[in-house]
């Protein structure tokens, strides 16, 4: 099949149906590549066009989407990202969810990954340049993540990237996550137990294609810059060493780490339990990679103890462990939450939702409001570790309590009942990852606020106190227009964080459809340098200007296809302790929100996107201009 385009894409992608065990390769549309670039973006435009109005998340014809951006294939360094798209079993609003880990799409000849409806008996994909095979999976099904990757790898052999579901997303948990070779995860929004529903146990990706370059000599000018800049990135030590827990310090001073369901904040004692020399001297083995990444921020790691004997664990992302297991739960020390941390991968679950459901029903039992009975009699006090490990055990497998907390965040608490949803710390179902309440002005936390999916993380530049004049930099490098900064940073507290969040969504979301890396040293690179790398590696000319237009153009589709699955205004607002209750952090006492501060902002990001500043809707208009006037 002709390429497409120039450069950086395959030019197809590969449709994979369920019912019929039939691979179609189908070519992917120049238009679809100038409008929405590549991963996160194709992927929201091939939603419009599979995802048909009112199918459930567990319906045959809600399809996975996943893939990778036009960067993946090249030595562009961090450029593994892929991406996932799907309706959730959370909420039934358009799911995604990155990693990583799955660039090996590209090497097997397609940019996208389309997969419909449902097989009659466990099955796993093996995608090849030769297209997909449909294997037997009848003797994986009950098999960990760990357990099933090694088997498949003894099938395939280890050059696969394989993306496995646990017991977690067999048995419909609606928070199963997708582990790719038992360490990175495609891990929110509950896209595990969508590809359980399909009988769909693992999908097993190799090949070898290469990814073409449409201007060699101005391609290679470009990277020998990147590079440069990149070896002379100041904290590059610092993330090799310590990955995501390098800002722990800084977190913990501004409280951004929640304890006790959030009625409190951890201090400075966080650096006491979670010692960071403790982890780089005696816990971690050596650094792991994303593919084309050298920079090697996620961990190897010594699991201790008698019981751990020999084992070891790979973690991807060790903020969201210790913030999951152990500030949520009062659990302390790198043995105990790495260990809890390997039993919840294994089993295929999204830790931060796990966490979120174990501190609500501590609390719970606190306040006298769950029957023990209904608990299963389990010894519910904060900072039980033989708890919480069965309580993630009986999620996985729906087993007694567990079977109600499998339900997750929006539902387990109306099943508990006794005003349990008030306990209930989420965004649209998705878990609440840091308090909002300290840090107002950090675009990272509102966004969880407007986030279409709900609770979303790394879209930010702002978990760090900035100034005026550093999100005045920031925006100039992402494009944004000289009055638009000036409307963002006339405001009183020194910056409108609504207005700001639109441009750092939008600035995050095309490192997504790219499908590079977007963690702090790749937003030091401005966006038009991005949009100089995509022209020479695709044909496709590029400018600053025509990316946030097609970031823009995914933003709407995706809020298009929310509204239809019954999105409303009320949805984007935070639970009612951030609304009615202050914190206190080493003294300094921290507000609520309030619904008027919430609705202004909202409004204000609202009108920064171009949608209607009371609704959050996109006009007609719009609608008919992305040709979607159907919806």
């Amino acid at each position: 099949m002709k390429n497409a385009a120039g450069g950086g894409y395959q030019g197809k992608y590969l449709e994979i149906n369920l019912n019929n065990y039939k691979a179609t390769e189908i070519e992917l549309p120049r238009r679809y590549m100038e409008d929405f670039i590549g991963g996160a973006g194709i992927n929201m435009r091939l939603a419009y066009d599979y995802a048909a109005p009112g199918d459930g998340a567990f319906s045959p014809e809600n399809p996975l989407i996943f893939g990778v951006g036009p960067f993946v294939g090249t030595f562009i360094p961090g450029s593994s990202k892929g991406n996932v798209t799907f309706r959730s079993p959370i909420n039934n609003l358009i799911g995604t969810s990155g990693s990583g880990q799955f660039g090996k799409l590209k090497f097997a000849g397609y940019d996208n990954l389309v997969i419909t409806g449902r097989a009659d008996r466990p099955v796993y994909l093996k995608i090849t340049e030769k297209g997909a095979e449909f294997c037997d999976a009848s003797h994986l099904w009950g098999k960990d993540v760990w357990e099933a990757t090694d088997a498949i790898w003894d099938e395939t052999g280890p050059n696969f990237t394989v993306a496995a579901i646990g017991p977690a997303g067999e048995n419909l948990v609606k928070f199963a996550s997708i582990i790719i070779d038992k360490f990175a995860a495609f891990a929110r929004c509950g896209l595990g137990a969508v590809m359980g529903y399909k009988n769909l146990k693992a999908i097993a990706v190799y090949g070898g294609s290469s990814v073409s370059v449409a201007d060699p000599g101005r391609f290679t000018k470009l990277m020998d810059k990147l590079w440069s800049d990149f070896n002379n990135y100041p904290l590059l030590g610092d993330w090799r060493k310590f990955g995501t827990v390098m800002s722990m310090e800084s977190m913990a001073k501004q409280g951004l780490y929640g304890a006790k369901n959030y009625r409190e904040d951890f201090g400075l004692q966080l650096l006491d339990d979670f010692s960071l020399n403790d982890l780089a001297e005696r816990v971690k083995i050596k650094d792991v990679a994303c593919l084309s990444c050298p920079v090697g921020c996620k961990h190897h790691l010594r699991l201790p103890g008698p019981a751990a004997e020999g084992r070891e664990l790979s973690v991807s992302c060790l903020n969201a462990t210790l913030t999951s297991l152990g500030t949520f739960t009062g659990l302390t020390g790198w043995d105990t939450i790495l260990s809890l941390a390997e039993q919840t991968t294994r089993m295929g679950m999204d830790l931060y939702d796990m966490g979120s459901l174990i501190t609500m029903v501590f609390e719970l039992n606190e306040k006298g409001l769950l029957d023990p009975q209904a608990a299963d009699n389990l010894d519910l006090a904060w900072g039980n570790e033989d708890t919480v490990r069965k309580l993630i055990l009986k999620t996985a497998r729906r087993e007694g309590f567990g079977g109600i907390l499998a339900e997750g965040l929006l539902e387990a608490p109306k099943l508990i009942g006794k005003d349990a949803q008030e306990y209930s710390m989420n965004v649209k179902g998705i878990g609440i990852i840091h308090d909002p309440r300290v840090r107002p002005d950090s675009t990272e936390l509102f966004s969880m606020i407007t986030n279409i999916r709900g609770t979303a993380s790394n879209v930010s530049i702002t978990m760090s106190k900035r100034t005026p004049d550093q999100i005045k930099r920031f925006c100039q490098r992402a494009g944004v227009p000289g009055e638009r900064i000036d409307k963002i940073l006339d405001y009183p507290e020194g910056y409108n964080v609504g207005r700001l969040t639109k441009w750092v969504e939008d600035m995050t979301s095309a490192l997504d459809c790219l499908g590079t890396c977007y963690f702090p040293f790749y937003q030091r690179i401005s966006l038009s340098d991005w949009a100089q790398i995509y022209s020479a590696l695709t044909g496709i000319e590029a400018d600053d200007k025509s990316i946030l237009s097609s970031m823009q153009k995914v933003w709407d589709v995706k809020k298009v296809l929310s509204e239809r699955e019954g999105w409303t205004k009320a949805e984007d607002c935070l639970p009612k302790r951030f609304m009615t209750e202050s914190v206190s952090v080493d003294g300094e006492v921290f507000p609520a929100f309030t619904r008027d501060q919430i609705d202004s902002l909202a409004g204000d990001y609202y009108e920064e996107r171009g949608w209607d500043r009371l609704t959050g809707t996109v006009s007609p208009d719009r609608k008919k201009e992305l040709g979607l006037a159907c919806l």
